[in-house]
């Protein structure tokens, strides 16, 4: 795995709604599955998690090459920038079995889907590591 330069300070969050019909471990479980090293909450009907450094968007790093979809994560880390900040959405259910399925709009993960939120003073940088342009 390609390191990003060590000056690089990367905030990133990750979220997702708890449904009445799901169980809050469950839910906990399929974000620690695809959002490493973070601090995870449930609070307000939401499960959060929060990690620094880019150590938390490795499993997610490694899953886009193998399944050819970096093409799509760009897509939507271009799209939904503002400044310093960009997110994308992973399907729950798929991260629930550990598997990262990046979607493009919140309503193709029917329970919701797993918002990550990155802020970077360097976002182009971080953006290229993470999908780079093919």
């Amino acid at each position: 795995m390609k390191e990003l330069p060590a000056a690089i300070q990367m905030i990133s969050v990750a979220e997702t709604p708890l449904n009445p019909s799901e169980c809050p471990e469950k839910v906990r479980a399929a974000l620690e599955n695809v959002f490493d090293n973070s601090i995870v909450e449930t609070r307000h009907g939401r499960v959060i998690g929060r990690a620094i450094g880019c150590e938390s968007l490795n499993t997610i790093y490694e899953q886009v090459r193998s399944r050819a979809a970096l093409g799509v994560l760009r897509k939507a880390l271009i799209r939904n920038r503002t400044m310093d900040s960009t997110w994308f959405l992973l399907n729950k259910q798929a991260a629930a079995a550990g598997t990262v399925a990046i979607v493009e709009h919140k309503d193709e993960s029917p329970l919701g889907a797993i918002k990550i939120t990155i802020e970077c003073d360097d976002l182009d940088t971080v953006i290229d590591w993470l999908s780079p342009a093919t």
